[in-house]
C-alpha cells in the first residue's frame, strides 16, 4: 500500500476535521515545503534555532489549507481535468471526471465515474479530500 493510500484509508476513518491529516495532506501534495519552512524557522540566527527539533514542525508550521474541515480548502486538491458536483443529496452516476458528494444517513460519498476514486467519509471535505487523493494516487 503506498503512502498516499494510507492516508487516503485515514481520511476515510476520521470522525471529523483532523489538524494531523491536514499536515500530512500538505506533506503529500506539496512535499518537502513545510520542512523547508521549518528549516528557515530554526536556522543559525534565527529565534528558534537550538531551541526546536523535528517532532515540533507540525506545532509550529501550519499547513496552509485546512483540507479536512473546508470544503473550499479540499476543492484545491482536485486534479486538472476533474469537476466537482457538490449537489449534496443527489448522485449522478455516469458522468466522466465528475467528483460527485451526497449524503447517505450519516456518512458522505464522493463518486465519480471512476470507481477507483469512489470515497466514503464522515464529511463532505473528508469525502472530497479522499477522492481527490484516490484521483491523483496512480
Amino acid at each position: 500500500m503506498s503512502d498516499l493510500s494510507e492516508l487516503i484509508a485515514r481520511i476515510e476513518a476520521a470522525s471529523g476535521a483532523q489538524y494531523v491529516l491536514d499536515c500530512a495532506i500538505w506533506d503529500a501534495i506539496y512535499p518537502g515545503e513545510r520542512a523547508e519552512r521549518f528549516a528557515k524557522l530554526t536556522a543559525p540566527g534565527k529565534p528558534y534555532h537550538g531551541r526546536l527539533g523535528p517532532a515540533d514542525v507540525d506545532g509550529y508550521v501550519q499547513p496552509l489549507r485546512a483540507f479536512t474541515a473546508s470544503i473550499d480548502a479540499a476543492l484545491t486538491l482536485v486534479p486538472d481535468g476533474y469537476a466537482v458536483d457538490m449537489t449534496i443529496g443527489r448522485y449522478w452516476p455516469n458522468r466522466a471526471r465528475v467528483l460527485h458528494v451526497y449524503q447517505d444517513g450519516d456518512r458522505w460519498f464522493h463518486r465519480g465515474s471512476d470507481p477507483a476514486i469512489c470515497a466514503n467519509a464522515a464529511t463532505p471535505a473528508l469525502a472530497l479530500c479522499a477522492a481527490a487523493l484516490k484521483a491523483r494516487n496512480p
